[in-house]
């Protein structure tokens, strides 16, 4: 039976955020941004084994927390991230067994279930899936001298987003064609495309945002808090 795993990429600083403190570590009602997807994954019984991708000077700050919490005992394993997102993406593959890799963004801490599955059911169908969320603004082009281009028909756009999901021998072989891209992937998925291999899409969940800005971290607090206040 094939297996997946998931490797959750926190491997990025958290200067636009105003900390110096990398991004994945940077505290969200009480937890560290990364607590919120990993636990989602590692309660999730498709997923085999979790690998956390964190900075190197993060290793021990990263099993320390691990082991503070009982829920990832035995289920999550740490290794260092590169430079490159791509590059902490592999160093994360590498450590994986897994048929399948999920690739989720520590940033993104409001990964659900039902997303996780939506990803997964295409497995039989492509070798790579993306999570994606309709584009609902509208959206145009710009030309030089501050001037609007032209309308892009939003029907045909998708706002791209993780978990994503690779058959993970591909995925490997596929870093090899890096040297030769004029810029670094912003996602695995690109790699796949250069390949000439279809990339599937899910839909996912517009609340499954990528924490980037103070202002992304404000609205994630009252999500938090929201959520929590509701169990209560």
């Amino acid at each position: 039976m094939a297996t997946t795993d998931a490797i959750i990429v926190g491997a990025g600083s958290g200067a636009r955020l105003g900390y110096s403190t990398p991004k994945a570590f940077v505290d969200l009602c009480g937890q560290p941004i990364l607590y919120y997807s990993l636990k989602t994954f590692v309660e999730h019984e498709s997923v085999s084994q979790t690998i956390l991708v964190v900075p190197p000077d993060m290793i021990d700050n990263a099993a320390s927390f691990l082991g503070g919490h009982g829920i990832f005992a035995g289920k999550v394993s740490v290794t260092a991230g590169g430079s490159e997102r791509w590059e902490s993406v592999k160093n994360g593959c590498l450590q994986s067994n897994g048929d399948w890799v999920l690739i989720h963004d520590a940033a993104r801490p409001f990964v659900t279930r039902r997303v996780i599955d939506s990803v997964l059911e295409k497995r039989d169908s492509f070798d790579c899936v993306i999570t994606g969320t309709p584009e609902v603004d509208t959206i145009r082009t710009i030309e030089d001298g501050g001037r609007c281009g032209v309308t892009v028909d939003r029907s045909k756009l998708l706002r791209v987003g993780t978990p994503q999901l690779f058959r993970r021998e591909i995925l490997i072989s596929s870093f090899g064609q890096i040297k030769n891209m004029p810029s670094p992937p912003t996602d695995e998925a690109a790699l796949f495309e250069n390949l000439g291999l279809a990339v599937g899409y899910s839909w996912g969940d517009p609340v499954n945002f990528k924490i980037t800005t103070k202002a992304d971290l404000e609205i994630a607090r009252a999500l938090v808090e929201v959520t929590h206040s509701a169990a209560i």
